[in-house]
């Protein structure tokens, strides 16, 4: 063998180990991932609300005075009607009042008529001129300031007899007593409630909101009502929305007005559903939180090919968001496979293996 030809031979030997010992760029980085399945929302949160039936109008009811009542004529649930008496406080101080106004004003007309009398003899003595005129004017100051004062007794007196007649609670209307809040022997004071009426009429179901979903109730205009017992269902309209949440729950109180339900017992289980939101059902999804991507504002996905195993960034629409996912309206099929973590470690078209227990 020459030596020209053992030269190229070991030039040859040493490019191919040099070769075998560089690292080979142009193997591609597969990512492991989890991934979820997109899905059709049925009846979400944002979509129907647990209510109950209530009245349109329901008045606490409280004596207008203090004191220790007495009676209990009512119990809760029972049907009454306006101007019924509904309980009673013990009239005893009411009663002294009134006797004390009204000797009061007889004392106060008696001292009329005695003016009075004595006004007809002055007028006697002016007409033989056996007093003057200013001694007459006088007396007759003497009658006006007894009539002024009979009059502020009769005035007393009726106040008396006012303050007398609201030691009886009346119910102002038709109606359900939905709740007595006292019992005879308790000391209630004026003002605090002690029945609470519920008028006949129109009925209402009352529902509480959450922050995502109140655009959509103040748009909405019609809302199915179905009864939890029976099934049966009623069309309503939004009459009242809460302008402030409630502190404790979070959420807003609203009122469902169902003008041909007037026959519904109070207190009824219903479910209210948005009407007419067929379409957008169809097409919203949800997905757990961690699988949006936010990027300048916007929001995208990644849609993993069945065929190829890569992904594929997409822009999608958020329709809402809660603490542990999103609601998507456009931007994703049904059925496509949506990486659910690690969506900021993925590139475009990029080569993915899904972990197992991922779908």
């Amino acid at each position: 063998m020459s030596i020209p030809f053992r030269l190229a031979g070991l030039v040859a030997l040493t490019l191919l180990l040099s070769a075998c010992q560089q690292p080979d760029n142009s193997v591609e980085e597969i990512r492991p991932v989890r991934v979820t399945t997109a899905g059709t929302l049925g009846n979400t949160p944002s979509d129907s609300f647990a209510g109950q039936i209530r009245a349109r109008t329901e008045t606490d009811l409280a004596f207008r005075i203090g004191g220790k009542m007495v009676a209990k004529l009512v119990n809760s649930g029972e049907h009454v009607k306006k101007g019924q008496v509904l309980a009673r406080l013990d009239p005893s101080d009411t009663s002294l009042d009134i006797s004390a106004k009204q000797a009061q004003l007889a004392a106060a007309e008696s001292d009329l008529a005695q003016q009075q009398l004595n006004l007809q003899r002055y007028q006697q003595l002016l007409a033989k001129q056996f007093i003057s005129q200013a001694q007459v004017d006088s007396q007759q100051n003497g009658v006006n300031a007894a009539r002024a004062k009979r009059d502020e007794a009769r005035a007393q007196l009726a106040a008396s007899r006012n303050q007398g007649s609201y030691t009886q609670l009346l119910a102002d209307a038709d109606g359900i007593v939905s709740q007595m809040l006292a019992e005879p022997g308790q000391v209630v004071a004026a003002g605090q409630p002690v029945a609470r009426l519920a008028h006949d009429g129109e009925r209402e179901a009352a529902i509480q909101v959450p922050e995502n979903a109140l655009q959509q109730v103040r748009q909405q205009k019609q809302f199915v009502v179905t009864l939890w017992a029976g099934k049966q269902q009623f069309e309503g309209s939004l009459r009242e929305l809460a302008g402030d949440a409630d502190p404790a729950t979070r959420t807003y109180a609203a009122r469902i007005s169902l003008p041909h339900a007037s026959a519904l017992a109070l207190g009824q289980t219903v479910t209210v559903t948005l009407s007419g939101n067929g379409a957008s059902q169809s097409q919203s999804l949800r997905l757990p939180l961690t699988a949006l991507l936010d990027e300048q504002g916007k929001h995208y996905v990644w849609v993993v090919d069945d065929k190829t195993l890569r992904v594929s960034r997409r822009a999608v629409s958020v329709q809402s968001i809660d603490s542990q996912s999103v609601t998507l309206q456009g931007g994703v099929r049904p059925g496509e496979k949506v990486v659910s973590a690690g969506v900021h470690l993925l590139h475009d078209q990029q080569r993915v293996t899904l972990l197992q227990g991922a779908l």
